[in-house]
């Protein structure tokens, strides 16, 4: 499995505060098994880790982008999931609020 992670802090300005989530950018999440998530979240050992993958769209705005440039940047929906170290979890308010917060501070995604 090829992604970039990042640990984020949801709730707060500035690192080591607030709420941490790890991140996980993930090209082809539907390629990815459940056990293989749930490794990478135990290994990352917080209260959540998020995945996401960006999603085609009809529109064309989704993954894969035009020219070689990085999905995450110019997607605008994305499948999302959130492990705990030991189980999925239905949803995860603040791994979603990380995810945005690294969608838009490190890959530049404004949409």
């Amino acid at each position: 499995m090829s992604c970039r992670i990042f640990i984020a802090d949801a709730f707060a300005g500035r690192a080591f505060q607030g709420n941490p989530a790890a991140v996980c950018l993930v090209p082809d999440l539907a390629s990815v098994t459940d056990a293989a998530l749930l490794a990478v979240a135990a290994e990352m050992n917080l209260s959540e880790t998020a995945f996401v993958s960006p999603v085609s769209s009809p529109g064309g705005g989704g993954g894969g982008g035009v020219g070689g440039g990085d999905p995450f940047a110019t997607a605008d929906r994305f499948l999302l999931r959130w492990f705990t170290p030991m189980v999925e979890v239905n949803l995860c308010g603040h791994a979603t609020l990380a995810t945005a917060a690294v969608l838009q501070q490190e890959c530049g995604n404004r949409k």
